[in-house]
C-alpha cells in the first residue's frame, strides 16, 4: 500500500511597512505572508506551489509578490527542510537499492 496525498502549511514573515489599506480605508500594517502547498509519498515532501503575498495585517487583502525578488532578502528559507528536500530521501533510498543490486550480481 502507498500512502500519497498533498497538504499545504504558511508561513508569517513579518510586517515590512505602514500604510493605508484600500480595504479597511485605515492605515494599516502590511506583513509578507508565504502559503505553500506540498505532494508527499509517505513522509517525503516535495513543494509544489509557493507564493508570497503583502497583506494588511487585519483584513488579510493585498498583492502576490514575486517569489524570487522577496526571497532574495530571505536570510534563511521559511519552508521546512524535509517538506523542501523531503524527496532526495526516496532518490537517496532508490540509489541505495540499485547499487545493491548491481553489487550483488557481480
Amino acid at each position: 500500500m502507498i500512502i500519497w496525498g498533498s497538504g499545504g502549511g504558511g508561513a508569517d514573515l513579518g510586517q515590512v511597512e505602514i500604510r493605508e489599506c484600500p480595504t479597511c480605508e485605515k492605515e494599516r500594517s502590511f506583513k509578507i505572508f508565504l502559503r505553500y502547498k506540498y505532494a508527499h509519498v509517505y513522509y517525503l515532501r516535495w513543494v509544489t506551489e509557493k507564493k508570497y503575498h503583502l497583506a494588511c495585517d487585519v483584513c488579510l487583502r493585498g498583492v502576490e509578490l514575486d517569489s524570487n525578488e522577496v526571497e532574495a532578502k530571505l536570510e534563511e528559507n521559511p519552508i521546512p527542510f524535509m517538506t523542501r528536500f523531503g524527496w532526495t530521501f526516496l532518490v537517496g533510498l532508490i540509489a541505495i537499492g540499485f547499487i545493491a543490486a548491481n553489487l550483488g550480481k557481480q
